[in-house]
């Protein structure tokens, strides 16, 4: 810290100690009111939703994206977008240029034919490439995602009825397996299993229309054709797993801590400037723990890694499953509390820090070792940038810790003292 800094700091030391320490301090802590109950089980903020850790059930996170983040399904979104976007300009540009291909080997009349439906699909697929491009979100992916794949199975469904009077050795094999080669592409994206279901669905419809209602063939051909789409079906699936599975093995090592399995700094700026962008009420918690440098010299860094993985514990078992607590750096944690009012974090600030101050680490001889936090809290202000709100919270921290530690001090504590 600066020199201005800590002048600054130790000019009214004195007079906000009392405020730090008055009486009632800790009994605002203990007592947990109504409100603050039921701000702590409340589920009512889509921003800050719960970020997923990496010991739950693998299966569910799998299956649907009900227990996801909103910062991993902002970051699967976007790596979904930019594939799907490439593959709609792709065959939106490559599928007109083929109806050369029409004319050479069909009849005049079906080549058109062929032209217009090709120029229909182009177009479809260079209107959903635009809607990426223009609006990028996670509703907008999930509804041109299946139209996507619908969009070809339409054309796969009258081109084939359009040469469905040819010889069948004149129709190139290549129409044919166009609804497997589809499938195959869908594997390319990282999907949930009922993601993926609801797109195999979407290309099952109109090849199984196609397939009871225009093709003359015996029900053992039927169930064949059919066999073979689920065969290609369950392969994209499986692509689509693993491909969702790997993504959230690289997301969840790059932003969760390993140690208290907290997400880490960036995360928690990521999603905190979303707020802030949405000009979103929020109260700001910043948490370090005191003489933590001297539990590690004396006991090592075993008993120090037991002491932050308990802390974090206690910590997320006191805040909402809509608030967000990271690891900010070494000692240091950090909550963003969506919808709370500085008068309400400050009462939650030492609600935690009473719930801290009553844990111990049983070392090996059997002592008891305490711990204390020194607390900061802070009000998003109105204009402010995230830094800044960062810096004020960083600031009440650091007069906490130089006045007597174990202490929660907020703006109103300055306000008083000045």
């Amino acid at each position: 810290m600066t020199n201005n800094k800590q002048n600054s700091i130790n000019s009214f030391g004195n007079n906000v100690e009392a405020i730090a320490k008055s009486p009632d301090t800790k009994e605002q802590g203990s007592k947990s009111p109504n409100s603050d109950e039921r701000r702590k089980n409340s589920k009512d903020s889509a921003l800050f939703n719960s970020h997923f850790t990496v010991d739950r059930h693998a299966l569910s996170d799998l299956i649907s994206t009900k227990l996801h983040s909103d910062d991993f399904i902002a970051t699967r979104t976007s790596y979904i977008t930019i594939r799907l976007w490439f593959m709609c300009m792709f065959f939106a540009l490559s599928v007109p240029i083929f109806s050369g291909f029409d004319f050479v080997l069909f009849p005049n009349s079906e080549a058109l034919d062929l032209l217009v439906a090709r120029v229909v699909l182009s177009l479809s697929l260079f209107s959903l490439a635009y809607l990426l491009k223009v609006r990028a979100r996670v509703n907008t992916v999930r509804l041109v995602m299946p139209l996507a794949f619908l969009a070809p199975m339409i054309f796969y469904v009258a081109s084939m009825i359009i040469v469905i009077d040819l010889p069948k050795g004149e129709i190139p094999s290549i129409f044919a397996m166009l609804p497997y080669f589809i499938l195959a592409m869908l594997g390319l994206f990282p999907l949930t299993i009922s993601g993926g279901v609801i797109v195999v669905v979407c290309i099952l419809i109109p090849f199984i229309s196609y397939e009871i209602f225009f093709v003359q063939q015996s029900i053992w051909l039927l169930v064949n054709s059919i066999w073979l789409f689920f065969l290609f079906a369950g392969i994209s699936l499986w692509l689509q797993v693993g491909q969702l599975s790997m993504l959230m093995k690289l997301y969840r090592e790059s932003t969760v801590d390993p140690l208290t399995k907290l997400i880490n700094r960036r995360v928690l700026l990521r999603l905190a400037q979303r707020s802030n962008e949405g000009h979103q009420v929020y109260s700001l918690i910043m948490f370090d723990l005191d003489r933590f440098k001297r539990i590690n010299d004396n006991h090592g860094h075993a008993v120090g890694d037991r002491v932050l993985v308990n802390v974090a514990k206690v910590i997320q078992e006191e805040l909402r499953t809509t608030d967000i607590v990271a690891r900010f750096g070494g000692e240091e944690f950090v909550a963003v509390l969506p919808n709370i009012e500085l008068s309400d974090a400050k009462n939650i600030a030492n609600r935690v820090a009473l719930s801290i101050s009553r844990q111990s680490i049983t070392l090996d001889d059997d002592a008891e070792l305490k711990i204390t936090s020194s607390v900061g809290v802070t009000q998003r202000r109105q204009g402010e940038t995230l830094d800044e709100t960062l810096k004020r919270a960083d600031d009440l921290l650091y007069f906490a810790k130089n006045n007597g530690r174990d202490q929660v001090i907020c703006d109103d504590d300055f306000s008083q003292a000045v």
